[in-house]
């Protein structure tokens, strides 16, 4: 029977398949289901900066209501702190205690400081590893290319040198020079990479003259974008590649792993078909590799990587001068 262990960042993972971040991975009994059904890993539902500061301030508005009407209400209760991320760091701390197998921690903050105390925070909770969101809509016409990514390298740097754990890094596709982007990401420290994130965008209800936002799950097609940059990219950084965003089968992570990732996010699949999907995941990928003859996945990983086919091109632009001569 084939061996579906790989490693990710120095970390043993007994499957090539995590669950990635999403409102499954707030509930404990869903990490116990993921380890059940063979995931290699489960990454926390994201530590958002901006909801826990409107938590905050929400609570600051509920204890001060009134108090503008009459001087004693002041008085009516002693100052108390939010809870902050506190409830996120002791609900992680529970689940570290209930699977053994790794889970990771995920981050998406919008200061600098907070980068860093939400990384502490989950280390100390237990996450074997942590996942930095790097993304933020840049509205501003004056913030060029290199402030924003220079912002974003200074995160990693700080984040990776005041923890322990290994830290990965997820990005979105809309880098201009992203082979450039994710060698400096590593320069900075990161362990890992993870491709890509995937943020659902607003819409317009024109009956109602409303902004609609939908959950809206990934298509097997939408694979493909990370699997280029996976295939670009392997062989030529001193760090782990993970796929995200389409992985909807045990195939598509195969034709990651040929590309030279160490593992593959899944979200979609585990919301259409059920965190158990996990376990048929696994299974369509053994029985590929026995097909194969590979009894693990070093036998295979990058073998269809850029710097391993004939064509090194056939990633890049020679595609379309197939399309453009009518080749099928």
């Amino acid at each position: 029977m084939a061996d579906l262990s790989t490693s990710f960042m120095g970390l043993t993972l007994s499957s090539p398949v995590i669950v990635g971040a999403c409102t499954l991975s707030r509930k404990v009994e869903n990490f116990k289901k993921a380890e059940d059904a063979g995931a290699g890993a489960m990454v926390v539902y994201s530590l958002f900066q901006e909801q826990i500061e409107m938590e905050e301030q929400e609570f600051e508005e509920a204890l001060s209501y009134g108090s503008d009407h009459y001087a004693e209400s002041i008085d009516y209760f002693p100052h108390m702190p939010s809870s902050g991320t506190r409830e996120h760091i002791m609900w992680v701390e529970k689940t570290r205690k209930e699977v053994s197998f790794p889970i990771f921690g995920s981050i998406n903050a919008t200061s600098g400081g907070a980068w860093v105390e939400y990384g502490k925070e989950l280390e100390s909770a237990g996450c074997d590893a942590l996942e930095l969101n790097l993304y933020s809509v840049e509205t501003d016409p004056s913030a060029t290319a290199s402030e924003v990514e220079d912002r974003f390298l200074e995160v990693v740097a700080d984040v990776t040198s005041r923890v322990k754990i290994p830290v990965a890094v997820k990005l979105s596709p809309w880098h201009t020079a992203m082979a450039n982007f994710v060698r400096r990401v590593i320069d900075a420290g990161a362990d890992g990479v993870v491709l890509f994130n995937r943020f659902y965008q607003p819409s317009i209800d024109p009956a109602k003259e409303t902004l609609k936002i939908s959950l809206d799950l990934s298509r097997p097609e939408d694979t493909r974008l990370p699997l280029r940059w996976i295939a670009i990219l392997s062989g030529d950084l001193n760090a782990g590649l993970v796929a995200s965003t389409g992985v909807h089968s045990g195939m598509d992570v195969v034709r990651h792993l040929l590309a030279g990732a160490n593992a593959a996010q899944t979200v979609s699949a585990v919301y259409e078909h059920g965190i158990g999907y996990v376990t048929e995941m696994n299974a369509q990928i053994s029985n590929w590799m026995d097909a194969k003859g590979y009894s693990s996945i070093d036998d295979f990983r990058g073998k269809i990587s850029q710097k391993s086919i004939s064509d090194p091109f056939a990633f890049e632009r020679s595609q379309y001068m197939k399309l453009l001569l009518g080749e099928r």
